[in-house]
Parts: structure tokens; sequence; C-alpha cells
């Protein structure tokens, strides 16, 4: 022990040590108490809750969080949100317990085998979240390597059907453009923004003389239940959409009440709430089927693609990053054309 006992004026004892802190700095710490025995055991105590707490935080369970709480300083809302969720609810009951010293590939592909049953894309995000764990675990010097390393998700080789809107359930949509929230399902149909993109969009973000439409902003979580614009899209760029007469004609009608294109009540930013109940409020009493506003996007690039448009076009209109998602819609063709070579009559 590197210290020294004094007496107080008050007639306590201090023990003052000189501390090596997992961090590597070298800190003094003073224990204050009647006599020097319960000043020494009030030292040792401190000790020991200091090498369990080392202990928890050479553990999955111990780091994960320790970087969970630096992740929510320095990322959005919603991509803590998601690295929260995935550590709590996969990576936490799997391997929590386990040092990171002593976590290896098997341990990794085990518990992706049992997540096997999720979507490539929370599979991925899973992966994702315990790799960069691991990663920063080899940089604090907490295990030697990242068992990570080497092992590929295996990918989602099942192509899953792309739900969109038949013709005439699209002529139904667009003859109801004149009621509430008419302009919302206008830009969804004729546009293929999201539904986040819809809610930031404001009027000076439409150029009506060249019908482009500029998507740089979205209305997205940034707290616990508090909604707010963020100047950034999906993908991080702004993107520029063309639009067509029809699209021309429902912004030209429609009311110009707030900076925003498709308002919430009071005229500020529609929040996601909001936006759901007034989307299904536009269904009520039609005969069309109520798909959810994703679809509508998905019916846009589908028919885009119906129509000849070329692919790299139609990856730049939706603002996806790379040309391999918007492969999706090419599917819906195929089977267009593989029904229409079916009914070859020899």
């Amino acid at each position: 022990m590197n210290g020294s006992f004094r007496k107080k004026p008050n007639g306590s004892v201090e023990l003052r040590v000189w501390l090596d802190m997992p961090d590597g700095s070298h800190v003094q710490k003073s224990f204050c108490r009647r006599t020097r025995a319960l000043a020494k055991a009030a030292y040792e105590e401190f000790l020991e809750r200091g090498k369990e707490a080392q202990a928890h935080r050479q553990t999955v369970a111990g780091w994960g969080q320790e970087w969970l709480e630096r992740k929510e300083k320095s990322v959005k809302y919603r991509t803590y949100a998601n690295y929260e969720l995935y550590f709590n609810h996969y990576i936490l009951p799997a391997l929590g317990k386990m040092q990171l010293s002593k976590l290896h590939q098997a341990d990794i592909e085990r518990m992706m085998g049992n997540a096997a049953h999720l979507s490539k894309s929370a599979r991925h995000h899973i992966f994702i979240t315990i790799d960069q764990i691991m990663k920063s675990a080899v940089i604090n010097g907490l295990c030697s390597r990242n068992p990570c390393d080497g092992i590929k998700i295996k990918p989602d080789t099942t192509f899953k059907n792309i739900t969109v809107y038949k013709p005439d359930e699209i002529a139904c949509l667009l003859s109801h453009l004149d009621r509430p929230f008419g302009v919302a399902i206008a830009i969804l149909l004729y546009a293929g923004l999201r539904s986040e993109e819809v809610m930031g969009l404001r009027w000076r973000d439409i150029d009506r003389k060249n019908r482009t439409i500029t998507v740089r902003r979205v209305i997205t979580r940034v707290a616990k239940g508090e909604f707010a614009p963020m100047d950034v899209t999906k993908n991080e760029r702004v993107r520029v959409v063309t639009y067509g007469e029809q699209l021309a004609a429902v912004l030209a009608d429609a009311p110009k009440t707030s900076i925003y294109v498709v308002p919430a009540k009071r005229g500020g930013y529609m929040t996601p709430g909001s936006f759901r109940r007034q989307y299904d409020n536009f269904f009520k009493g039609l005969t069309v089927r109520r798909l959810s506003p994703h679809k509508l996007r998905h019916t846009y690039a589908t028919y885009l693609i119906k129509g000849g448009a070329e692919l790299r076009a139609v990856q730049t209109l939706l603002g996806h990053s790379s040309v391999k998602v918007t492969e999706i819609y090419t599917h819906v063709d195929t089977e267009d054309r593989r029904r229409a070579a079916e009914m070859l009559a020899y």
C-alpha cells in the first residue's frame, strides 16, 4: 500500500493512497474513518469493488454497456436505439456472461445461427454490433483479437415477394386525391419518397418550374418519444427527384398554409404517429386495400421499371446507396415475363 495515515482536527483518521486507475492515470484517494483500522478497511473495500468492476468490464455484458454509453453521445438517436435493441435482445442473452478474451469465432457463429430465423437486415445489424464491440475491446486492450474476423454472414438467397398496388387499385387511389392527405398520397405514388421524407418536405424544396423535388430533410426520432427535422436523408445524401404533369397539377392545387407541404394540423411538421393516422383515414370508405406507405414507394419503383426506366436512373430517383437494392424491383418484371412466356400456344 502506497499511502499514509494522518489525524484530522475532528478526531477522525484519514488514509491517503496513490492508485493506478484502469485508464492508466495515477490518482490520490482519501478514506476517512473513526480509526486507522476502519480507514484501511474502507480502502480495501474500494479495491475489491474496483476488481469486481474491472472483471465485469472484461465481459461482453460489461464492455458492451460501456460501448453503448459512448455510442449514445456520438451517433444519431435512431442508430443508437438500433444498437441498443440488437445488443439487449440478441447479444446480451447469448454472450453477456462470457469473458472478452475467451470469446471464440464458434461462439459468434452459434449466436448468428440462433438468429437464422430473422431477416437478412436484422442478422446483419446484430453482426455489425458485436463486431464493433469486439473491435473496440481490442483497441482498448481488453482482448488481443476480434473473434468476428473471418466470419461472413450467409446472404438471404430467397427472394421475398414485393407487394405493390395493381393498376386498377392505383386508378382508385388517384381518383380520390382530393381527399384530405391526398397530397401525401400523390407524392408517395408519383415521386417515390419515403414517408419520413414526405413529412420533412418544404415548399422551398420544390422547383415547380423545372418539376424537381430536392430531398434534403427527414423527420426522425431524436430522443425517446421526441421527433424533429434533420437535414439528412437515410443514406446521408441530398437527392433530386423529377416528377411529371400529374404531380405538378396536384401540387399546384394544394393549400399552402405552412412551410411544410404536408403539415400537421397546427401548421408545423408532422410526426410519424400523426402521419400514420392520416394515412389510415385516407383509406376509410375506399374499396382498395390498405398497404403501408412504403408499399407506395415499391409501387412507384416497380412501375418505373415496367415502363422501361433504366435501373441506374431508378436507383438515383429512389436514393438507394447501391444498385443491388434497386434490383429487387426487377424480379417483379421478371415474373410478368415468365407468366407471358408460359402462355405460348405450342
